[in-house]
């Protein structure tokens, strides 16, 4: 019988169709024949090194036997396992969990036959892609993929029985797909890049009890599409882009228990009708955009256990049905515009744990009533307009942890009742009208860990009984009008990590004995009428970092064995009486970052020991009485941003060193005696952004590689407030939050201003007045197009001011008085709004000055020549408006300074502030 052409084909086609399905399965090539070859061809291909420790199999760590001898499970989690993981393992016919978790596998070869498998979990590996044939393991119920790198949306068809699947933290982005797998009871996509609307074949999944879709992408309204979901017990969509309101589908859900929505663009009333959320345990809408009241229907939610509405624009009062609740242990709708009173009927919720109404706009009283909630830890009601007086009942809370009651208008005394807590760990009653004396009775709290009353109004000394305290950590007593001295009993505070008493009236001495408090970390004791001399016991103090003494009366010298402290940062020790020198022991500082000493009697050389802190940021010893020269060692300090010696003795020029000062920007060297050239060197100081060299003794013409200043700076912004800002190095200072510039005023400089000054673009105050500068100015000025302050009174310079100068928009002063200037002022809506004075003492004309110019644009005056005086009239201007210019730039010191010094106070309270809230 004669064969067809098809006939011969067919045979071939199955050859090769069949070859290349065999090649697409993993092969085991060796005869395994039974568990223990499976788990040593395992061990051989892996290198797993733990199951070499012993011959036996069957004490191998992860390996789970059966008691027929039979491997059920693989727990090979944390066993640094890499590449790819064998197809062996279907070898093994009773395993049913394998858990690789937790390892480097890029890929499971996965057999081309039915397994046992009913667990596998594959997360936290650096699996790029699903793995093949997954759809073959139809014994599969549980698939754990998360924290891979997959990326594709779209998933591929798993068997039947998978029921749990987890994919959340990898990097699936754009939409997502169901692929059919519709039988899911578990669907876990969180942490990844998914996108687009929420697909509607999620309300065809009538198995799914869980499902977690938040830290996406998501956007557009949230659909109407679970009626079928009638077995949906969880759902996480927080984090996403969700929009409008809570659809019925969703809220009719009789089995959902919980719901977590937050970080959303949820929107409109939130809408409850009777029926509503049924089983609801767990309703997290928080920072949303829900809007209007809180509806009173939420009072039905008989199994709500946990609500948090909070950072949404709800507005009304707290509908009293709340108190309906007969579960509820967490109650947060914070950061709303909530206003009226606070409803007596809470005092009803017998197991409510935390209730938190800070950031709304709620006045009135306390309810007394709110002590009778017996269960509850935690109450925060800060940062709203209560008023009246802390209530005694409080006392009866026997549970309460944390009371924070900060920023209302509390008035009246505390009550000594509260002294009865037996579990509190922290009270915050901070900034308040609170009066009368801090009671004794607090030192009862055994178990209070942090106290904070600062801004009230307590008067009275601090109660000696308070050493008492066996876990206090935190003492915040500062702005208030304490008076007395520090008690000693402090000392016995042996947990105690802060002490902050600033801004009071204590007096006397420092006790030595704090140096006790061995596990202290920071002192603030600023701002207070403390006297005597800093005591050397506090040297004892190892892990302190930060002290604060600035603004007392201490006297006497800075004790040597300060140098002995180990993890010190911080030293403020500015506005005191203090004398003496610095002591070379503090060269030992290897930590300090900060050492502030301005403002007291201390003199001598600067220590060239100094050097050695090489972590400072900041050196401040200006208005003390320091002589001689500045070391060249200070440019080892390569950190340093901050280096302050105005108003000292210091004499010499500037060293050459400073120039490797990498990260300085602010230069701060005025009312000393420095003397030669302004350095050429200046534009290496890439980060410089301030410097002020005025009331010195500097000769010689200006560098004109000036020009090349403040490149790499940012301009300052008035709203960066912020002194200080904390980065990855540490603690460093913000630059924007100051102006860029010069000042070389009431100096001996002599020759022309450089035209290179325009090319200083990010340059926003140039002083260059009380000089002996000559020539014109230059045209260049005008192209430093970001100044605000120019002073360059009282000097020889001649000409006209040039036309440029109008297009300085951010302009406020200009101060070039006393000089022999002639011509036409140039017109600019800036210059002609000065005070007149700023331009006095020349022989110009034109606003803002009276005199108007002729009809020529330069008069026919004769200029006057270097060295010539002008007429007595003008000596005499000159000898007026010569205070004016003084004022001028003292004006803006002393506005520098202020800002500066207001900036700094305002950094400590706002980063005490801080910390005291982490």
């Amino acid at each position: 019988m004669a064969m067809s052409f098809a006939d011969l084909l067919l045979p071939l086609f199955l050859l090769v169709f069949l070859t290349r399905s065999r090649s697409q399965c993993p092969t085991n090539p060796s005869a395994i024949v039974n568990d223990t070859q499976v788990l040593l061809s395992l061990r051989d291909r892996l290198g797993i090194k733990v199951w070499n420790e012993t011959a036996n199999p069957r004490a191998w760590r992860g390996v789970e036997w059966s008691s027929d001898n039979q491997v059920e499970g693989l727990a090979l989690s944390r066993f640094n396992l890499s590449g790819v993981f064998p197809a062996t393992w279907a070898e093994l016919p009773s395993l049913a969990r394998l858990d690789l978790s937790q390892n480097g596998l890029s890929s499971l070869e996965v057999p081309c036959k039915n397994t046992q498998l009913n667990l596998l979990n594959l997360s936290s590996n650096s699996l790029q892609e699903f793995p093949g044939n997954l759809s073959i393991l139809e014994s599969l119920e549980s698939l754990d993929l998360s924290g891979n790198n997959l990326t594709v949306a779209r998933l591929p068809k798993f068997s039947l029985t998978l029921r749990s699947l987890n994919l959340s933290i990898n990097n699936l982005t754009g939409n997502f797909s169901i692929g059919g797998n519709l039988g899911l009871e578990a669907l876990e996509l969180s942490h990844n890049g998914l996108s687009g609307s929420i697909p509607e074949t999620f309300g065809e999944m009538t198995n799914l009890t869980r499902l977690d879709i938040s830290y996406n992408r998501f956007s557009g309204d949230l659909p109407n599409i679970w009626s079928k979901n009638l077995e949906l017990r969880y759902m996480r969509i927080s984090e996403n882009s969700l929009q409008g309101g809570l659809p019925p589908s969703l809220r009719r859900l009789r089995k959902l228990s919980e719901l977590r929505a937050a970080y959303n663009s949820l929107s409109g009333p939130l809408e409850l009708e009777d029926g509503d959320f049924a089983s609801i345990e767990v309703l997290h809408l928080g920072l949303n955009g829900f809007n209007k009241t809180i509806p009173a229907t939420l009072g039905n939610l008989r199994n709500l256990k946990i609500l948090v509405l909070m950072g949404n624009r709800f507005s009304g009062a707290i509908p009293p049905e709340l108190g309906n609740w007969s579960n509820i242990r967490e109650i947060w709708l914070d950061s709303n515009n909530l206003t009226g009173t606070i409803p007596g009927e809470l005092s009803k919720l017998s197991h409510l744990q935390k209730l938190v109404l800070r950031g709304n706009r709620f006045s009135g009283a306390i309810p007394p009533d709110l002590g009778n909630c017996s269960n509850i830890r935690e109450i925060w009601l800060d940062s709203n307009n209560l008023t009246g007086t802390i209530p005694g009942e409080l006392s009866k809370l026997s549970h309460l942890q944390k009371l924070v009651l900060t920023g209302n208008r509390f008035s009246g005394a505390i009550p000594p009742d509260l002294g009865n807590w037996s579990n509190i760990r922290e009270i915050w009653l901070d900034s308040n009208n609170l009066t009368g004396t801090i009671p004794g009775e607090l030192s009862k709290l055994s178990h209070l860990q942090k106290l904070v009353l600062r801004g009230n109004r307590f008067s009275g000394a601090i109660p000696p009984e308070l050493g008492n305290w066996s876990n206090i950590r935190e003492i915040w007593l500062d702005s208030n009008n304490l008076t007395g001295t520090i008690p000693g009993e402090l000392s016995k505070l042996s947990h105690l990590q802060k002490l902050v008493l600033r801004g009071n009236r204590f007096s006397g001495a420092i006790p030595p004995d704090l140096g006790n408090c061995s596990n202290i970390r920071e002192i603030w004791l600023d701002s207070n009428n403390l006297t005597g001399t800093i005591p050397g016991e506090l040297s004892k103090l190892s892990h302190l970092q930060k002290l604060v003494l600035t603004g007392n009366r201490f006297s006497g010298a800075i004790p040597p064995e300060l140098g002995n402290w180990s993890n010190i940062k911080e030293i403020w020790l500015d506005s005191n009486n203090l004398t003496g020198t610095i002591p070379g022991e503090l060269s030992k500082l290897s930590h300090l970052q900060q050492l502030v000493l301005s403002r007291n009697d201390i003199g001598g050389e600067l220590p060239s020991g100094l050097s050695n802190c090489t972590e400072l940021v900041r050196l401040s010893l200006n208005q003390n009485k320091f002589s001689g020269n500045l070391p060249d060692s200070f440019g080892n300090l390569s950190r340093l941003l901050i280096l302050e010696l105005s108003s000292n003795d210091l004499v010499g020029s500037i060293p050459a060193m400073l120039q490797t000062m990498s990260s300085l920007q602010f230069l701060f060297l005025s009312n000393n005696r420095f003397s030669g050239s302004i350095p050429d060197w200046l534009p290496r100081l890439t980060n410089l952004r301030a410097m002020d060299f005025s009331v010195n003794r500097f000769s010689g013409e200006m560098p004109e590689s000036i020009g090349r200043l403040f490149a790499n700076v940012q301009l300052y912004d008035q709203n960066k407030r912020s002194v200080m800002i904390q980065t990855e190095r540490g603690l460093v200072y913000n630059g924007f939050a100051f102006p860029t510039y010069i000042d070389f005023s009431f100096n001996q400089l002599t020759g022309s201003i450089p035209a290179a000054i325009g090319d200083l673009y990010k340059l926003q105050g140039l002083y260059l007045s009380h000089n002996q500068l000559t020539g014109p100015i230059p045209e260049s000025l005008g192209k430093a197009r970001n100044l605000s302050w120019v002073g360059l009174a009282s000097n020889r310079l001649n000409g006209s001011i040039p036309s440029s100068v109008a297009d300085l928009s951010f302009l406020t002063i200009f101060d070039v008085s006393n000089n022999s200037l002639v011509g036409r002022i140039p017109d600019s809506p800036q210059l002609s709004s000065m005070d007149a004075a700023l331009f006095a003492g020349n022989q110009l004309c034109g606003l803002p000055l009276t005199n108007t110019c002729s009809s020529t644009a330069m008069p026919p005056h004769k200029l006057r020549t270097e060295g010539q005086g002008g007429s007595e009239q003008d000596q005499r201007e000159v000898t007026t408006l010569v205070s004016v210019a003084i004022f001028v730039a003292a004006a803006f010191n002393a506005f520098f300074w202020t800002y500066f010094a207001a900036n700094r106070r305002a950094h400590s309270q706002l980063c005490g502030c801080w910390q005291s809230n982490l």
